[in-house]
């Protein structure tokens, strides 16, 4: 069973949670600029009509790298029982109980702290304003 947090919890959680997802975005960010890079060079020949190799292989490293760190970020809000929902809209949920039923409290990159939930089934588009006498 997954953890359930309460509004408070989440609440209390956030700045941490915040703080790797402001790392695990530009990291995202990055890995988006070099996988086309890589993409773009792979099409491109040296003047000689030989692949370009040397920074192709560079490129690669760098990108297997980025993948690595951003795995590791997605399991350390993992291990806390938050739930990356997209790593490049900094996009978390966090389970909770609302009425019985369990449901997601969720917060995006950008905003100031925890202030909407959604069905488990809703997704996004399905976001609600927390009303906090609803929480309590």
């Amino acid at each position: 069973m997954a953890r359930l947090f309460t509004l408070s919890q989440a609440r209390r959680s956030l700045p941490e949670i915040a703080a790797v997802v402001t790392v695990m975005r530009k990291r995202a960010l990055r890995l988006d600029e070099l996988s086309a890079l890589s993409s773009s060079m792979s099409r491109t020949m040296s003047a000689d009509g030989d692949p370009v190799v040397n920074e192709d292989s560079a490129i690669r490293a760098e990108i297997a790298k980025l993948e690595g760190q951003i795995a590791e970020l997605i399991e350390h809000i993992q291990r806390q029982g938050v739930e990356v929902k997209d790593i490049r809209r900094g996009l978390i949920d966090w389970r909770a109980e609302r009425d019985g039923r369990e449901v997601y409290l969720c917060w995006q990159y950008g905003e100031r702290t925890v202030s909407w939930w959604h069905e488990l089934a809703d997704g996004f588009a399905g976001r609600q304003p927390i009303i906090a006498s609803e929480w309590a």
